[in-house]
């Protein structure tokens, strides 16, 4: 009894401090704006002098008037109405779809106070997010939660409530409505810090360093959120789920955008209905993956961190829930079941590109029953026709790459750098080449992550590795033609 009279009153404690902290930003804040409005109203005056007094602009007046506008434009305001951007791809989902994860979010809002109405959803990415609607008075209209479907298939139903917990108790900060005002504050002040930088010379010196001031101090405040919210998940749900949450979508989450963006996406743009749990399963086996999608994981996991990021390490949000203690990666898990399960949550996934007619398929059949055909479509007609342009080509036009530009650039508008312009060249004819194997009796095979193979028997080769070849020069136009005998019988 006493521990938990101890544990309330430190978190009243907590909650004080940080409220107090958040008014003496709005204080700041208040003082921002006015260094805003009066360092325009500054840059104003001299062209307003110079024509009262001489009726004429100088140089000085017009780039007085310059940059009065360009700070009026760094401080629109923006980002204030969600806390997060709406994903693009994303599905409703119904109390009679998921009855359990309902009852947990309404419970959770419940506990906080939130009688309004709730709505969940599932979207692409591997976060949580809340956002809400108010009324004129301030008070909460109508409560979304968005949920990431990959976390369906890699957390337990404790871990992934522990997730929603945390939003819950960032979102509302503690029941401290300034909490959520310092996030998006902090975003706008960010943006318009971004937007100014160098722009103003000497003259926004002063509002500046003010800007910096303000991030600086509300950073310490947006890192206790961060942990109180934290806290509110372990106190919730246990520290062993709140601990394997965190961990758990800091691994999977620069291989699930990875796999989005290279193999999932792609095959559905391609008209493929694949299974989207498996794929992911085969796309984090410790595999050798093509250097696009190694060059994408490695990107996506050492993100730089800005100098004002609010989040704490997730070695320093581990350390407080559990002192002394570093990340371990706890093996994943899953809880399909709150969909249906795993066929359930892919087939309502799926619904939202119902008028693209996907065609169901495996990622073992995928290359001979969808890709393949595509490929030979696009090479049948036009000077890169494999019946017409020699396998042995493939040398020489890789060499002069710089040189294909114009005759492979796409329909739309391009603003690729000259290297964007040869690597788009590069892939197309890595597309080709498969297109020249395919015509000599080859299949093509498709493994998550791993570059395309072509198997004709016994005989497998990867288009990638020809180009990689060709371009360093170790590929001889001659070598080529060993693709050129036909299968061997079965």
């Amino acid at each position: 009894m006493n521990q938990n009279m101890k544990n309330k009153t430190a978190n009243v404690r907590h909650r004080i401090n940080i409220a107090s902290r958040a008014r003496l930003l709005a204080l700041l804040w208040s003082g921002f704006w006015l260094l805003a409005i009066l360092l325009m109203l500054a840059l104003l005056w001299l062209p307003y002098t110079q024509l009262h007094n001489r009726s004429i602009l100088a140089l000085s007046g017009f780039a007085a008037i310059l940059a009065a506008l360009i700070l009026a434009y760094a401080m629109r305001p923006r980002g204030w109405t969600k806390r997060n951007a709406k994903p693009k791809n994303s599905v409703l989902l119904t109390p009679e779809i998921s009855p359990s994860l309902y009852k947990t979010v309404e419970s959770l809002g419940r506990n906080l106070g939130i009688a309004a109405p709730i709505t969940v959803s599932i979207f692409d990415s591997n976060f949580v997010y809340v956002e809400a609607t108010h009324h004129w008075n301030g008070k909460i209209k109508d409560l979304h939660v968005g949920i990431g479907l990959p976390l369906f298939g890699t957390l337990s139903e404790a871990e992934l409530a522990s997730l929603i917990a945390h939003e819950y108790g960032q979102f509302f900060a503690g029941k401290n409505p300034l909490g959520p005002w310092v996030s998006r504050t902090r975003l706008m002040l960010l943006n318009a810090l971004t937007e100014l930088d160098g722009s103003l010379f000497i003259l926004d010196i002063v509002f500046r360093s003010f800007t910096r001031m303000f991030l600086q101090l509300s950073q310490r405040i947006a890192r206790e959120l961060e942990f109180s919210a934290d806290a509110l998940a372990a106190q919730t749900f246990g520290v062993v789920a709140a601990r394997a949450a965190i961990e758990k979508t800091h691994l999977i989450g620069p291989m699930w955008s990875s796999y989005l963006e290279h193999e999932l996406n792609p095959a559905i743009k391609r008209g493929a209905r694949l299974p989207i749990f498996d794929g992911f399963k085969r796309f984090c086996k410790p595999t050798v993956k093509r250097a696009m999608v190694q060059a994408a994981i490695q990107y996506a996991a050492n993100r730089p961190i800005s100098e004002f990021d609010s989040c704490p390490s997730l070695a320093e949000r581990v350390a407080t829930m559990t002192p002394g203690a570093k990340p371990a990666y706890p093996p994943l898990a899953n809880c399909l079941y709150l969909l249906g399960d795993e066929i359930a949550a892919e087939n309502l996934w799926y619904a939202q590109f119902s008028q693209q007619k996907l065609r169901i398929s495996s990622w073992d059949n995928f290359g001979v029953q969808i890709l393949q055909s595509q490929i030979q479509l696009t090479y049948t007609n036009g000077w890169m026709n494999p019946e017409k342009l020699a396998f042995s080509e493939l040398v020489g036009m890789v060499r002069e790459s710089d040189d294909l530009w114009d005759k492979i650039r796409p329909d739309a508008v391009s603003y690729l750098s000259p290297q964007g312009k040869r690597n788009y060249v590069l892939a197309a004819l890595e597309e080709w080449a498969m297109a020249c194997l395919i015509h000599r009796g080859f299949n093509v095979k498709v493994s998550p992550g791993q570059a395309v193979s072509m198997e004709r028997g016994e005989q497998v080769v990867q288009p990638a590795d020809l180009i990689i070849a060709a371009v360093s020069g170790t590929l001889k136009s001659a070598s080529l033609k060993q693709y050129d005998r036909p299968a061997e019988a079965s």
